[in-house]
């Protein structure tokens, strides 16, 4: 009990001296020497956490730690590891820098921000459900690091192109789902890719390699209607012409192609297969 006072009066200090330099306390828990951010109070819209506080790393940002303070912008330094469930959630983050040695995105961890300028740390193994999802991104580098991008980690962007990265081996279900994306690339390592992972986008451009071995369904369709089947919906160019419509969908087409991994390109006559 004494130790816990004592911990809180140092704790309080710190808060107070963070108070002055952003408008914002900062609650922590120390463990081993390392330091967790566990909760926050105030609202700021810029925040740079420190990599070291009191000579103690800060090492892991706790669940829903920043969660609806205001944020805009937000710098994690290379000592986090690890990011929380809904650590920086409902905020109205723009910019976001995340460092190299955080290796854990939990669920949520950003959700529903407005999110256009990203920068991902080189050390990220897993991006956690929901992660990203119901953001304003429209270019997003996913690190070679990442082995598995978790179900609707992107859900609901404005993502154009996007490429796996070869370390890849899981890309969840609607994973990348509702954005703007006509190009696909995936890596070599890929073997298992969840219902609706590219759902209701706007596909000119798939590349499957041959180690997936596991493709959920409508993984590359496009919406649904009420009654369950999918809705024919086209794409226009800039002077109205159909450029693609998902009456022809992909999923019928790499059926009959025998589900043969390589590249598929989309004109005004259907689909066509390359190896």
């Amino acid at each position: 009990m004494f130790k816990r006072f004592l911990l809180g009066v140092l704790f309080f200090s710190l808060c107070l001296t963070l108070q002055a330099q952003s408008g914002m306390k900062i609650f922590l828990e120390e463990n081993d020497g390392e330091l967790t951010i566990i909760k926050s109070q105030g609202r700021v819209k810029e925040l740079i956490i420190p990599e070291t506080i009191n000579d103690k790393p800060v090492t892991a940002i706790g669940e829903g730690a920043f969660t609806r303070r205001g944020l805009t912008l937000v710098t994690i330094p290379d000592s986090v590891v690890d990011i929380g469930v809904g650590a920086f959630s409902d905020n109205e983050l723009y910019t976001l820098v995340i460092g190299n040695s955080v290796e854990t995105i939990g669920q949520k961890a950003f959700y529903n921000n407005k999110l256009k300028d990203l920068t991902l740390g080189t050390g990220i193994k897993t991006i956690g459900m929901g992660a990203f999802a119901n953001n304003d991104l429209v270019k997003l580098a996913i690190p070679d690091s990442v082995d598995s991008i978790e179900p609707y980690a992107f859900f609901f962007n404005k993502i154009t192109e996007i490429t796996i990265p070869n370390d890849v081996i899981t890309i969840g279900e609607g994973a990348f789902s509702t954005n703007r994306i006509h190009t696909v690339v995936i890596g070599g390592s890929v073997e298992e890719i969840g219902d609706g992972a590219f759902f209701n986008n706007k596909l000119t451009n798939i590349s499957i390699p041959d180690s997936v071995n596991a493709l959920g369904k409508r993984v590359f369709e496009s919406r649904l209607t009420r009654k369950g089947s999918v809705a024919p919906v086209d794409y226009l160019d800039e002077n109205g012409e159909v450029i693609y419509t998902t009456a022809n969908n992909f999923d019928t087409y790499f059926a009959s192609t025998g589900k043969k991994p390589g590249k598929y390109t989309y004109s005004k006559t259907g689909w066509v297969y390359e190896e």
